[in-house]
């Protein structure tokens, strides 16, 4: 009922109402998408502003959390408000607990344990961790306020809305001015159309209203109709002749290097052109059994569809199917052919066309998604192609062998075929970067295959580990001792009190030194600090690789012997060892040891504050016994023979 008014409308509402909506709605889709894609960029560039601080800050926050420096924490989160959108930051422990923070919050916000909370203000949360190496130390919470996007928004509606009913009322100005333009002559030319129906094709000429392109059109027409009664004759003899000629087709069609078959009703080939049995008969399969033939395609959905346009007599163009058992592509095209429903299908090879597509779309994931240095080498290492952070990182080279700096190191045949039998391959090498610099880098080798699955070249993806190893370098530095190498206080409590929350069973050993001072006062500190190393080596030596030794400070050591078994052996090779003679720079420095021993088990609720505490108080009692012996935490010591 709708569509029959419509259709009854005037010529005239018919023209300017959709042209007057169609403008006015492309106007209004386009405000929206403006504003829309405003409020995204705007929305964007305030998240990637605030992760951008809030990245440089994780980084700097890295050493604050690692040493409790609430000051530094506070003075970094300070720094980020040179930001104006930002109301508030939070540094968080691994624990949750709230390390620093600044806020400068809006009046309907307040803070919470877990965040904000705004009656009214919209704001943005990045929340990045704080790592250091493979642990992380906690996490920094940056807010940050909508206002600015939201006040922006406002205006820009408002703009749109005014320009929007702007151009609605030139759209309308516009479709009455194209009303006058078509309309009128459409006129003219219905009733010229409307005299030629009524005197006939063959009669008079039909009469011109208008000097106008329509009126040039009629006279036009007027010629062609005195023309017409001679053209139909020429037409019938040139229809015969082209029947005539069928044999002349059928030898273009033969010449045609696509693959041509005419189907006729019943999927009954009639023909079937010499390119069309050359390409089939490389796939080992024939075209003159339509059904059996697309059974050796897939997928079976689109094969399914060109069968069904073929029975439908309907066109298909550039549909893809492969063959199953070669993996070729083919494009295959069906039409309709006027006489006796018979359908045109036509089909050409396009393997090698799509396998130039996949190699550059590979090539474009490479080199545009990495961020990684990525380069592309051929078979014999000959580098062919490099990504813009490889040759930002390690310049144009043209072989693989100028990039690294052991000049012995060439990929052996082993490493090789290793490569090209699982297809990927990672080792650590030293490369040349710019200016000469050694680089430390992972490097990730994978293979290019074809179609046919054989390797033709390889992707190579450098990562530089250079930060890495400096964060692991650090990291040894802050919980090792630097003269004797061994774990320091720090780290010593810190294992102890995990390896207990684990419930492993522990011998805590308590050691100090007999006459360390005395050797300090006699050689000198120096001959001091070589001796320490000297002992550290020996306490290392005496104990299993499970077991756990540390330097607390000066003189005093730390062993943890994990287990439950006696420590009577253990302890009276450390009294041993520690008084064999030691010889530093023709200087004979002797020293002995007192020994603490306090047994924690898994199920001991001591802290290891306590447990050392009494470890502590039963070496006392070793040195007050005669020293170079182990005592105890129970006060029941054992005399150790002199060495």
């Amino acid at each position: 009922m709708i569509l029959r008014w419509l259709n009854n409308l005037p010529l005239r509402v018919k023209l300017v109402l959709p042209t007057w909506f169609l403008m006015t709605s492309g106007v209004v889709l386009l405000g929206f998408a403006i504003e829309k894609i405003a409020e995204d960029k705007m929305e964007q560039s305030l998240i990637g502003r605030t992760e951008i601080l809030t990245n440089a800050a994780t980084v700097n926050l890295t050493a604050a959390l690692a040493f409790e420096d609430q000051r530094t924490a506070f003075e970094q989160l300070e720094a980020l408000r040179v930001d104006p959108d930002l109301i508030g930051a939070r540094v968080r422990k691994s624990n949750r607990t709230e390390f620093a923070s600044v806020m400068d919050l809006p009046s309907d916000c307040r803070p919470t344990d877990a965040s904000i909370v705004c009656s009214d203000t919209n704001f943005e949360r990045v929340k990045k961790p704080i790592v250091l190496g493979q642990e992380i130390l906690g996490f920094i919470e940056v807010y940050v306020s909508r206002e600015a996007i939201e006040e922006e928004r406002h205006f820009l509606v408002g703009y749109l809305t005014a320009g929007t009913s702007l151009l609605s009322l030139l759209a309308l100005v516009f479709a009455q001015m194209l009303h006058r333009l078509v309309s009128h002559p459409l006129a003219s030319l219905h009733q010229s159309m409307s005299s030629m129906l009524r005197l006939g094709v063959f009669g008079r000429a039909i009469p011109v209203k208008h000097k106008d392109e329509l009126g040039q059109l009629t006279a036009c027409f007027n010629n062609l109709i005195s023309n017409l009664s001679e053209r139909d004759y020429q037409l019938k003899q040139t229809l015969n002749q082209l029947e005539n000629k069928s044999q002349y087709i059928g030898e273009v069609l033969d010449t045609m290097e696509d693959g041509v078959m005419v189907i006729a009703p019943g999927d009954v080939v009639t023909y079937f052109n010499p390119a069309a049995e050359y390409l089939l008969r490389r796939v080992n399969c024939s075209p003159r059994n339509l059904t059996k033939l697309l059974r050796t395609f897939e997928p079976v959905s689109r094969v399914h569809a060109l069968s069904h346009a073929i029975d439908k007599h309907q066109p298909m163009r550039g549909i893809e199917l492969t063959h199953t058992a070669t993996g070729k592509v083919f494009q295959v095209s069906t039409q309709p052919m006027a006489a006796a429903q018979h359908s045109l299908v036509q089909f050409d090879d396009v393997t090698d066309q799509r396998e130039a597509e996949q190699r550059r779309k590979l090539a474009e994931l490479i080199f545009d998604k990495s961020q990684d240095a990525t380069l592309v080498m051929s078979r014999d290492l000959t580098i062919k192609t490099q990504n813009a952070a490889c040759i930002h990182t390690f310049g144009v080279h043209h072989s693989w062998h100028t990039m690294s700096t052991d000049a012995s190191y060439r990929l052996s045949y082993a490493e090789l075929k290793t490569l090209l039998a699982t297809g990927n391959m990672e080792w650590h090498r030293m490369l040349s970067g710019h200016g000469g610099i050694d680089i430390p880098c992972q490097v990730v080798a994978r293979t290019l295959t074809n179609h046919r699955g054989r390797v033709e070249g390889f992707v190579i993806t450098i990562v530089d580990l250079s930060a890495e190893m400096e964060i692991k370098r650090l990291n040894y530095i802050a919980n090792h001792d630097a003269l004797t190498g061994l774990a320091n206080r720090a780290h010593a409590l810190d294992k102890l009190t995990q390896d207990h929350d684990k419930e492993r069973d522990m011998h805590v050993m308590f050691i100090d030194l007999d006459g360390f001072k005395s050797v300090n006062d006699q050689f000198g500190h120096q001959v001091g600090d070589e001796l320490l190393k000297v002992v550290a080596e020996r306490l290392k030596s005496s104990v299993s690789r499970r077991d756990f030794v540390s330097r607390l400070s000066g003189d005093e050591f730390l062993i943890a012997l994990y287990g439950s078994a006696p420590v009577n052996t253990v302890a009276n090779r450390l009294l041993e060892k520690l008084s064999d003679e030691i010889v530093i720079n023709n200087c004979k420095p002797r020293v002995s040891a007192s020994i603490g021993v306090r047994y924690w088990s898994a199920q001991d609720p001591s802290s290891l504050t306590q447990v050392i505490e009494q470890a502590d108080k039963a070496m006392y009692d070793a040195k007050a016994n005669g020293k170079n012996r182990y005592s105890l935490s129970e006060n029941f010591a054992v005399r150790m023979e002199e060495v």
